[in-house]
């Protein structure tokens, strides 16, 4: 055998295994794999969103190449190609596809045949349907508002509709464009309390909708007031001098009145724990009575035990709580609240925990001299009164002393006295155990004023808040309303907006100044100061906190504030002797301004220190706002040493909100004096109309102020009759 023969045996041999030797089996290569990272479930037209690919036995390390479909509909990636485990950002198309979504590719650039995909859905924010102009929370049989609701990123708008279907009223238009109004006119022959659900649909997308609901209103009547109500009102310049008068008085429901006390403190006239006289078969106005209309309006006269015949009108914006006006020569404003009592009577023990107060009055010996109080006490529920302190601005000159002493038990009428000690005592009337109406009638001062339950509240750290301060200057009565906004954990007032008037012939208004000013509080404490620059001049303040639960200008209904900040408020410098309210609107609260649809109370006082002697206005009555730029009513009022009271004259009003100070809106108000004989104007001798600010308190109430230079008027717009459970 050859050499060549026997070598290429040999190879043959040693590959196939033979001639005794071995060898392990080759190894295939294993295949690429694509794997995608977490994908966002979902994307908005236009959104972004980054996604990668990681590309596994992949010995070239070349990465993916991303796609997409639908083709030329589904969106796009930068970058559009990337390495194994690097992110690219994907942009979704800016218009929904057919389907609502799309498909995600990342393909191996080494194995074009292997790739991993995800499906993410395009979702249209247009699908939120919101209101922009709500419905009333009640509106009256027949009774025409305007809404209007808007669908974000869509300008389809919405198709109007209500239930329950054929007996709940009409649109007109029945659709409209984003914001754009239409008119609902609500069934004429809706039962009261009906329940209706207004209803506004995406024209694009029919799944989407908003709904509002409102109620057919029950009408007002003599039914509505039942049960004992304690009243307050204070007339700053009337011809008794600065006085008040409270009392409580028992109301049956069927326009008579079953008896009660009133109480009469000024200058003038210091007539104390007067008993009201039950309903008589007297003709009017020699008996007590009252009536009540359809739209929350009511007259009230009451006769005393010593001859007084004291004669009022009203606005009733709940079962518990009516705007007052007195208008038998004697003005005067305040409000009449529904007394609570636990088991049928009053008790000592809702007198118990802490109280913040402030009060307004006159020196005894001296009515020139005016005096403004502002403080804080403890009642234990028995008798005893603690750990109190009380601030006196006796004609600017500021003195603080301790209250200590004790409290007598309320009797029947809810009425019972509080002794501070050093000749200093109060009486008060219980409206609940969170409120108290007070007036001091002793040898050193006469005042009258409110308490308040205080504690449980947070205190000027980062909210919107609104203010009225008034009192006494160098000028005249001097009245002020603004709004500002404070920074969480800042002492300084970052920005703001206020109004102001001084009455004089002709009055001082100041409109539209910036607010500054910084404030100082031992929180937790109940107390603090607060440094204002307003348009009513440069003051600092006591504030007395009240707790966040209560209502100050309705204590039977929910909290003023949705912020938990409320605070009672002490002129202490020399600018002006008065006091004020602060009122935190929140730091998530939609502000703006927007008087309730339907029936508002508005309640104005004109004081007038340019007489001799002083003389004073004051106004009450129902108005209609259509929710958008317009007011109507008729209200009553009434003038100093005046014989007759000038009985429903009309009024109309507009208002225009500020864009730049939410929350703040101006316009005017127009009330006609009536042709009846010895009727005079509510704002003389300028005319029927004048300019006002409106600054809104919470969604429900707002303070109107006079600022033009024919008066100085300022008052109270509050939402007018509908039923409110009581607390």
């Amino acid at each position: 055998m050859s050499f060549f023969l026997f070598a290429a045996l040999t190879l043959v041999l040693l590959n196939s295994g033979c001639g005794g030797s071995s060898s392990q089996p080759r190894s295939q290569p294993q295949a690429i794999t694509v794997v995608l990272s977490t994908v966002s479930a979902s994307v908005v037209p236009g959104g972004t969103t980054t996604v990668s690919a990681t590309v596994l036995n992949d010995s070239m390390n070349a990465g993916v190449v991303w796609s997409c479909a639908p083709a030329n509909a589904c969106g796009l990636f930068s970058p559009s190609s990337t390495a194994s485990g690097v992110a690219t950002t994907y942009t979704a198309p800016a218009v929904v596809p057919a389907g609502s979504q799309v498909t995600l590719t990342a393909k191996s650039i080494t194995d074009p045949t292997k790739s991993a995909s995800s499906v993410v859905m395009i979702t249209d924010p247009a699908s939120e349907v919101r209101f922009d102009v709500s419905p009333p929370p009640t509106i009256n049989p027949g009774q025409t508002v305007s809404v209007s609701a808007s669908v974000s990123d869509d300008t389809a708008g919405v198709t109007w509709s209500c239930s329950p279907a054929g007996t709940c009223g009409t649109f007109s238009p029945a659709s409209t464009g984003n914001e754009v109004v239409t008119s609902y006119v609500a069934p004429s022959s809706a039962a009261s309390g009906t329940s209706i659900t207004i209803i506004a649909t995406s024209v694009t997308d029919i799944n989407k909708s908003a709904s509002a609901s409102t109620s057919i209103s029950v009408n007002a009547s003599d039914a509505i007031l039942s049960g004992r109500y304690a009243f307050f009102l204070t007339s700053p310049t009337g011809n008794r001098g600065t006085a008040s008068l409270l009392g409580s008085i028992n109301l049956s429901g069927d326009g008579t009145v079953a008896g009660g006390v009133a109480d009469i403190i000024s200058p003038g006239v210091l007539d104390l724990q007067d008993q009201i006289l039950p309903t008589s078969a007297n003709p009017q106005p020699n008996t007590s009575s009252y009536t009540v209309d359809g739209t929350g309006h009511g007259t009230m006269n009451v006769r005393t035990a010593s001859g007084q015949q004291l004669a009022f009108s009203f606005a009733v914006t709940s079962p518990a709580h009516a705007l007052l006006t007195e208008i038998d020569g004697n003005p005067g404003s305040g409000t009449m609240d529904l007394q609570q009592h636990p088991t049928g009577d009053f008790t000592a023990s809702q007198v118990q925990g802490g109280f913040s107060f402030t009060m307004t009055g006159t020196a005894k010996a001296n009515a020139a001299t005016k005096v403004s109080y502002g403080g804080v006490f403890t009642a234990d529920g028995v008798g005893s009164l603690t750990g109190g302190t009380l601030d006196i601005n006796t004609a600017a000159i500021m003195t603080t002393s301790p209250i200590s002493g004790s409290f007598s038990a309320p009797d029947s009428n809810g009425r019972g006295t509080l002794q501070l000690g050093g000749g200093r005592s109060f009486t008060y009337y219980v409206i609940s155990s969170q409120a108290l109406r007070l007036f001091e009638a002793d040898n050193l001062n006469l005042m009258g004023g409110s308490a308040y339950a205080n504690g449980g509240t947070y205190l000027l750290l980062g909210y919107n808040y609104f203010y009225q301060h008034s009192g006494w200057s160098s000028s005249g009565r001097t009245t002020t309303a603004g709004e500002f906004f404070i920074d969480v954990d800042d002492v300084v007032i970052s920005a703001g907006i206020s109004d102001s008037s001084t009455s004089g012939s002709p009055a001082t208004p100041k409109s539209a100044v910036q607010v500054s000013g910084s404030y100082d509080s031992d929180f937790p404490d109940i107390t603090g100061s607060l440094t204002l620059v307003d348009a009513g001049g440069s003051s600092t303040f006591n504030l007395y906190v009240v707790d966040y639960s209560v209502n100050i200008f309705d204590p039977n209904a929910s909290p003023s504030s949705s912020s938990g900040s409320v605070a009672l408020m002490l002129h202490t410098d020399a600018n002006v002797n008065g006091t004020g309210v602060l009122i935190g609107s929140g730091k998530d609260t939609k502000l703006g301004f927007q008087p309730s649809l339907g029936n508002n109370a508005l309640q104005l006082t004109n004081p007038i220190t340019s007489s001799t002697p002083t003389s004073e206005l004051d106004l009450v009555g129902v108005v209609l706002s259509d929710g958008l730029a317009h007011l109507s009513g008729l209200v009553d009022y009434d003038q100093s040493d005046s014989s007759v009271a000038v009985l429903g004259a009309s009024i109309t009003g507009s208002f225009v909100e500020d864009t730049l100070n939410q929350g703040r809106a101006t316009g005017s108000l127009t009330i006609s004096t009536p042709s009846t004989a010895g009727a005079y104007p509510f704002i003389p001798p300028a005319g029927p109309s004048f300019n006002v600010a409106y600054y809104r308190i919470n969604s429900s109430q707002a303070f109107v102020l006079q600022t033009d230079a024919s008066a100085s008027s300022s008052g109270l717009l509050f939402r007018s009759y509908h039923p409110k459970k009581i607390r």
